[in-house]
């Protein structure tokens, strides 16, 4: 992925409020699988005559599973089961208590214990929360007197307006890079009239099965492209012409090669949920702009042939902002591929290390004094255990259980300043102790990256 930030003109909008509404319970979506059992052994571990421990379902749990847990775990919600009635929720009590002590729900991966940043973590339960959970599956999963509580809605993005791709059906383009996966850019039109700031997104999937990831990059089509003397507009019809038969354009990398994008405001994987920027942040995109969506169709299922796709993207908009916020996607390694020799991961290995430094000015700062790190969001694939970035050797994120199905961006409570002369240093572990040669980087869901999102917002 390269590296890209908002031009200086463009550029103080601050992307922050994480996963919003989304996140406060995506808690179980996704992970049907856990530790501890299956929703037929209830009560795991409580052990057929278990003690009371006086903790109830309605006085004790109902409170936080409504404020942590179902907004996803509700009928029509992303989660495999609902947690907003007795009935179920101790049918599922054994999964309950082994994810929830296990920290993997709800799912917030950043470590948020002071030791490394300041994180906005009010998603994440807290040491008595958890404790309040197993208290109550050890104590029999004890129902108590119902109460009337009203259930928490669904999120939405409210005052979004949509952006829609085509129907579209991926082919795998093939290769050591892309092996079993489709990169595809979509130029579409904003949907705002008059010049205006981004200020939230989500994204709606049509065929959740194999999209990997969405970005949404802003191109001006009059302005100066990557290719000398050409402008953006003109880069973006030579690229649409050369596959007339299919909507779009190929696009490894970024919205297509020779394009200069402004800025990429909208970064979407699995588990992001609605990301709503700091108030009064914000990316402004123009109405003459072209909003072009990347998405990375993932095809190595047998079963993903023959499937289409149509994605939504929801955009809220703001007519003013104090801040404008600007985003970089350094990945050294995935760049190393513009090397005679890419750098690669060794095979066999239970922890192989990749680690990659920049510094603010590489980053694309210029001449800015100094911007603030609202926001990360680190990205790997399949063989991904954890992320590190310091900040001149100072911890400053250290995401642990890394899980592709679960990435979001992650808000500072107290952003650290990065300057131009700041050094950022990115360190990616994996599991490689399946593969038999060395991993290269790349694009395909098969080969790996070590990426960290970063959003920043520039000087009022």
């Amino acid at each position: 992925m390269l590296t890209l930030i908002l031009a200086g003109a463009c550029g103080s909008s601050s992307a922050g409020g994480g996963s919003g509404g989304a996140a406060g319970a995506r808690g179980g979506g996704g992970q049907s699988s856990a530790p501890g059992g299956a929703a037929g052994s209830a009560l795991g571990g409580a052990g057929g005559g278990a003690f009371s421990s006086g903790v109830t379902f309605w006085s004790d749990v109902v409170p936080l599973y409504n404020a942590k847990c179902v907004p996803c775990h509700q009928e029509g919600g992303i989660a495999p089961f609902p947690l907003d009635n007795y009935t179920d929720a101790a049918a599922n009590a054994g999964a309950e208590k082994a994810l929830t002590e296990a920290g993997l729900m709800p799912p917030y991966f950043m470590v948020h214990d002071g030791s490394c940043g300041s994180f906005e973590d009010q998603r994440a339960l807290t040491a008595a929360e958890k404790a309040t959970i197993a208290a109550w599956v050890a104590g029999g999963a004890v129902e108590g007197t119902p109460v009337s509580i009203a259930k928490p809605p669904k999120p939405v993005l409210a005052g979004a307006v949509d952006v829609t791709t085509p129907m579209f059906a991926p082919v795998a383009q093939g290769g050591d890079l892309a092996e079993h996966d489709e990169y595809r850019c979509f130029a579409l039109d904003p949907p705002n009239a008059k010049a205006a700031f981004l200020t939230g997104y989500d994204v709606s999937p049509g065929e959740p099965s194999i999209v990997h990831h969405v970005l949404v990059y802003v191109v001006e089509p009059q302005s100066p492209s990557a290719i000398s003397g050409q402008t953006n507009g003109a880069v973006m019809q030579a690229l649409d012409d050369e596959s007339p038969d299919r909507l779009g354009w190929p696009c490894f990398g970024g919205a297509g090669d020779g394009l200069d994008a402004a800025s990429v405001p909208v970064t979407w994987a699995p588990g992001q949920g609605i990301v709503t920027y700091p108030e009064g942040m914000g990316v402004p995109i123009a109405p003459g702009s072209k909003l072009v969506v990347q998405i990375h169709y993932n095809l190595a299922d047998p079963a993903s042939t023959g499937k289409m796709d149509r994605t939504t993207v929801h955009l809220r908009f703001a007519d003013s902002v104090t801040r404008q916020l600007a985003f970089a996607l350094p990945d050294p390694f995935l760049d190393s591929l513009g090397k005679a020799t890419p750098d690669m991961l060794p095979a066999g290995q239970s922890d192989a290390k990749y680690t990659w430094s920049r510094t603010g000015r590489q980053l694309g700062l210029g001449g800015l004094a100094s911007v603030d790190l609202v926001a990360v969001m680190p990205h790997m694939h399949g063989r991904g255990l954890r992320q590190t970035m310091t900040l001149d050797g100072a911890c400053a994120s250290h995401l642990e259980g890394w899980d592709f199905h679960w990435q979001e961006f992650y808000f500072y409570k107290s952003p650290p300043k990065i300057l131009p002369t700041t050094k950022l240093s990115v360190t990616c572990e994996y599991d490689t102790s399946a593969d038999t040669a060395a991993v290269l980087p790349g694009w395909g869901t098969h080969n790996e990256m070590c990426l960290n999102v970063l959003m920043l917002a520039l000087p009022p």
